[in-house]
């Protein structure tokens, strides 16, 4: 089945993300998992300060955006909560 760019923005071009911090071996990731694409994308994180999350955060919805998709919602854990 071949899909062009507009059937896939007409379908899938309004996006909720899921997103949480997964660590592996101590180094913390941030992982966000689009709804219903479920497309994934995966984040080093220096740090667990608030401003680098938040930078993190920012750096994934902007290449989303470039994509030409529109993030609706963002679902997240207890990591998130401060922020």
């Amino acid at each position: 089945m071949t899909y062009n760019t507009s059937k896939i923005m007409e379908k899938h071009g309004k996006v909720t993300l899921a997103i949480e911090v997964m660590f592996i071996n101590k180094i913390p990731f941030i992982m966000m998992t689009s709804r219903n694409m479920h497309f994934g994308t995966a984040k080093l994180v220096k740090d667990m300060k608030n401003n680098t999350l938040i930078t993190s955060i920012d750096q994934l919805i902007q290449a989303y955006r470039t994509c030409g998709f529109k993030i609706m919602a963002i679902l997240a854990d207890g990591h998130f909560r401060h922020i």
